[in-house]
């Protein structure tokens, strides 16, 4: 969803579906996690229809039901869900069913979100090239067994310097990212050791992802959403730092992270 201005937008949608969690139904003001119920609304050219609230107990398959499970169902016939804050996992389980969950508009009134996205998702993309002047290949993710192990060969073998290193006590994996002398200036590796992974990773199964800095991130997406690419997760901002990620796949099922910074 994006918020970026765009020139000479073109109708393509219709009507878009959006649920929005919302504590006081004045703005986007709730976390995914904490909501139990979403207001529903229809959205197109001539206004914005309620539809109104869908309480999570209400549509539960018994009592034992994961409260996901039942979102996911819930909502299903929503394209968009404007949350103020969502975790990677429940987006990306939401994007299985077709729902694009953002936390992009936080704190905006529910009526200029709703149509803030309607005009973001009625953009003809296609009449233009992306403009990719500033983008730039940022780093390859892969998962390795040993992460000592893996430093010792890209520093000795290679020459290779580590930029930085960090532990992930609360997921359980430790990070380094290694490169050259200029750094972050060029493409570097960032080296994943999960700490639940028992013996080697089987070919194929050590690749994680390649990053790509983009502007425009959110734009960006609602161009590759409109072309059909996959998007396991679209644009958030991260818990600790100011960059705004997404992920989407190649057509081979290869994951990019794309990365907006604040510069």
């Amino acid at each position: 969803m994006s918020i970026d201005t765009i020139e000479k937008p073109q109708a393509v949608t219709t009507t878009l579906r959006i649920a929005v969690a919302s504590k006081d139904d004045i703005r986007i003001d709730q976390h995914f996690g904490h909501a139990e119920s979403f207001l529903v609304y229809d959205v197109a050219a001539d206004g914005v229809t309620p539809l109104g609230r869908r309480e999570i107990a209400a549509h539960a398959e018994g009592e034992d039901e994961d409260p996901r499970q039942t979102i996911l169902r819930m909502l299903a016939d929503c394209k968009v869900l404007l949350v103020a804050k969502i975790g990677p996992n429940p987006q990306q389980q939401l994007s299985t069913v077709g729902i694009e969950a953002s936390d992009m508009l936080a704190g905006k009134p529910i009526e200029t979100a709703l149509e803030m996205t309607f005009a973001a998702k009625n953009v003809d993309h296609g009449s233009s090239a992306v403009d990719a002047s500033t983008f730039r290949l940022m780093h390859a993710m892969l998962r390795v067994s040993d992460l000592d192990r893996a430093l010792e060969f890209y520093t000795t073998q290679l020459g290779m310097q580590v930029l930085e290193r960090r532990d992930h006590k609360k997921n359980q994996f430790s990070q380094a990212y290694i490169g050259y002398a200029d750094g972050y200036a060029q493409m570097t590796l960032e080296l994943v050791s999960n700490w639940d992974h028992e013996g080697p990773y089987s070919d194929g199964e050590s690749f994680g992802h390649i990053a790509i800095q983009v502007r425009g991130i959110t734009a960006l997406c609602d161009r590759l959403s409109a072309a059909g690419v996959k998007m396991p997760r679209p644009p958030r901002a991260q818990r600790h730092g100011e960059n705004i990620v997404a992920f989407i796949e190649d057509p081979d099922g290869h994951q990019i992270e794309l990365v907006q910074t604040p510069n």
